[in-house]
């Protein structure tokens, strides 16, 4: 009997171990914190993997989902327990793009994922006005320096032959330039007039927000730059700004006129890599 009980208990046991699974190793990656960077500049993941049985790069493999397409990725074992996942990638388009880090555990059948979100802006300018004040109802023409030196030479490792996309193309909203310079001084400088009753300028004190691109290796890539700028109406509530009188008004106009000839002028010398004060 003692005998027949033991037989029983050892079968049981057996039983048991058929029955339960064995606790399948746990694998993980942290793909990081969301991104912020500029259109055409690269973006690198570095993500954190971990897996409790021992890590072995040669059965793993990863990849990442971009948004815009999907990539083999590196791995680089750090202990017996742990690795980094390593890629690179260029958005040229602006905007928000989620971004998934998948591993997979090729011998085990473990699959681990994780998303960041990775915010592309486009690439700044620094953009002045000449004159810096204008008149809503003036048929003249408004002269618009973009320095591109900034934005010519990315930080990146593609950014030796970066070139400017059509300069005709640098928009202020739907109004494209009448006429385009370029100025080879000082690292270049885009110089692009608009005539006025082209551009939908409220008055008031505000930015001028003027839009193009660049071609870089990769691609073309946005560039966004703003200028300050004042816009008067002289016949629409704003005559206190020159005068109660039509003499007044007129005099004080020739004033803002001469102002604005010296700011161009001054602004253009400027770009010429000219001393101040010196002739045009």
């Amino acid at each position: 009997m003692k005998r027949d009980t033991t037989i029983r208990i050892f079968s049981l046991f057996i039983a048991l171990a058929v029955v339960v699974p064995a606790v399948q190793a746990a694998l993980t990656v942290d793909a990081g914190g969301d991104r912020t960077v500029l259109a055409g500049e690269p973006v690198t993941i570095l993500a954190a993997c971990n897996d409790t049985d021992i890590f072995d790069a040669m059965n793993l493999s990863a990849c990442v989902n971009w948004s815009t397409g999907r990539t083999e990725a590196e791995i680089v074992q750090d202990d017996e327990q742990n690795g980094t996942v390593r890629a690179t990638h260029t958005y040229l388009a602006a905007g928000t793009y989620t971004v998934t880090v998948e591993v997979a555990n090729n011998a085990t059948g473990a699959v681990a994922c994780d998303t960041l979100n990775v915010t592309v802006a486009p690439q700044t300018a620094e953009v002045k006005v000449a004159p810096k004040t204008l008149n809503q109802k003036s048929n003249g023409v408004m002269t618009v320096f973009i320095s591109i030196a900034d934005w010519l030479g990315f930080t990146g490792a593609d950014s030796a032959n970066t070139t400017v996309s059509d300069p005709s193309e640098f928009a202020i909203g739907n109004a494209t330039p009448e006429k385009v310079n370029v100025c080879a001084k000082d690292g270049g400088t885009l110089i692009l007039k608009y005539r006025r009753q082209d551009l939908d300028l409220a008055a008031g004190d505000g930015n001028l927000t003027v839009t193009g691109g660049a071609v870089t290796d990769n691609g073309s890539v946005p560039v966004v730059g703003t200028g300050s700028v004042s816009v008067i109406n002289p016949g629409n509530g704003n005559a206190a700004k020159f005068g109660s009188d039509d003499g007044h008004a007129r005099a004080a106009m020739v004033k803002e006129k001469v102002k604005n000839q010296k700011e161009f002028r001054e602004e253009q010398q400027k770009s010429n890599g000219k001393a101040k004060g010196q002739a045009p």
